[in-house]
């Protein structure tokens, strides 16, 4: 689909399609720039219905449902990004000339300041936050927003920002065709949201959208380069030493060290985010940065200090030998495979939820080799269990469950991880209703009450 370029016109009518966070801030955003607004949902009672109503006279409001009529004869549709661009009454008003955006893209058409732009399907929260710290930490006025924290066209009211920097999700890159960052990254591919897009490779076409018309183009080592053109050139990233690779992993004095080409910048081991993906954020976000560091010393005292964020790989407690770990943003396999791979040490591993789409196989063989006992739960645990087959697993019928099974599962020095592989919709409101859920269960059975860090 071919998304179109909004043309600056006074009298456009725009239909907002969505109620939820992104929706409400763009129906406030075209409010304030006075334009004609209608807004709709599907559901009878939608997130912020109160205060719509506050804002749009009933005329302008309809929930319950999509008004065909109002899709098809607006100039300009605004697209929340949990609303796929293939549903048929949004297909059919495109099919007949309506311009389809996102609040991304009203973004990028108003935004005169600088911004970074990070994508991929995992890790691009930590790499976010941590990319907005090191930039706070050489004196620029910085913040964050997009698919976490703040909605795009919020940021736009903060007038002492001198640079923001951008969470995006393949939903929000497939509206966006004005996007001009002045640096950009794809952190990684792997099979998700496959109940969405159609194939592995449209996933990855959208991710790639991110780079179109951006300045500085930072790339995975692993990741191959498209044909896109970058003002200020390209820099890699990777934990294997290559030619191209300028931000990469080193072995010196029998430690891994972050580098830059040749200069050791930090020992991994004062990093305080886990493992491998912990590295691969770190070298992410220093690539990004790159351009914008005067002061080295602060960027080390930045990656010492930053913990990374809530129910990614994020330690719950460590109880009698045995390390707790809250994973629950692992919401597919690869972010699974990735939270395995930065724990050396026996595991037992918690998954399972409503899974979207896509191959397994590679997590499946991970286990096989790095995990001695799963404990299934939720909607299509039959998904994991089908496929491990004579794998010690089992299935149980809620997280409480999950962690009383899996401390009596789990041996000294052993790490219990739970990384779901699958989305939470099933038995929580969201990633971190689970989470939470996790860590309180493990603060009732497993800590007794203690504080836990």
């Amino acid at each position: 689909m071919q998304t179109q370029q909004l043309m600056q016109v006074d009298n456009r009518q725009f239909v907002i399609v969505g109620s939820g966070i992104s929706g409400y801030s763009a129906l406030r955003y075209l409010l304030a720039q006075g334009l004609a607004v209608r807004l709709m949902d599907s559901r009878q009672i939608p997130p912020n219905a109160a205060e719509i109503k506050s804002l749009l006279p009933a005329t302008a409001i309809h929930f319950g449902g999509f008004q065909q009529e109002w899709l098809e004869q607006c100039d300009v549709i605004v697209l929340s990004p949990g609303i796929s661009p293939q549903q048929p009454s949004i297909a059919k008003a495109v099919a007949q000339g309506v311009t389809l955006i996102g609040d991304v893209e009203l973004f990028a058409q108003a935004c005169k300041k600088p911004y970074i732009a990070i994508t991929g399907s995992n890790g691009k929260s930590t790499v976010t936050s941590l990319v907005t710290e090191l930039l706070s930490s050489q004196g620029i006025k910085v913040c964050m927003g997009g698919n976490i924290g703040t909605p795009v066209l919020d940021l736009l009211q903060q007038k002492e920002t001198e640079m923001y920097v951008l969470e995006l999700s393949s939903f929000q890159l497939e509206t966006c065709p004005s996007l001009a960052p002045v640096a950009a990254t794809v952190l990684n591919i792997s099979d998700d949201h496959m109940d969405r897009h159609s194939s592995l490779d449209s996933y990855r076409e959208v991710k790639d959208r991110i780079y179109q018309r951006a300045s500085y183009g930072v790339y995975a080592q692993d990741y191959a380069m498209e044909m896109h053109s970058h003002e200020k050139g390209v820099v890699h990233f990777g934990v294997e030493q290559q030619q191209n690779t300028e931000f990469t992993i080193a072995l010196r004095h029998q430690q891994r060290w972050i580098m830059q080409s040749d200069e050791a910048l930090i020992a991994a081991t004062e990093l305080t985010l886990p493992g491998m993906m912990g590295e691969l954020n770190v070298l992410a976000a220093l690539a990004l940065v790159k351009p914008y560091i005067r002061d080295m010393n602060s960027v080390l005292s930045v990656l010492r200090s930053f913990k990374g964020l809530p129910h990614r790989c994020q330690i719950v407690t460590e109880n009698a030998g045995v390390l707790w770990v809250n994973d629950s943003k692992g919401t597919n396999p690869g972010a699974t495979v990735a939270a395995i791979e930065s724990f050396d040490r026996d595991m037992v591993l918690i998954l399972g939820g409503i899974h979207k789409g896509g191959s397994i196989e590679e997590l499946i063989k991970l286990i096989r080799q790095r995990v001695h006992s799963v404990i299934l739960l939720g909607r299509d645990a039959a998904v994991f269990a089908q496929a491990l087959e004579v794998h010690s697993c089992y299935s149980v019928p809620d997280l409480m469950a999950a962690v009383k099974l899996s401390n009596e599962c789990a041996n000294q020095g052993d790490v219990v991880l739970f990384s779901p592989a699958c989305a939470s919709f099933d038995m929580f409101a969201d990633y971190q209703q689970r989470g939470d859920s996790f860590m309180q269960c493990v603060q009732t059975h497993i800590v007794g009450g203690q504080h836990v860090v």
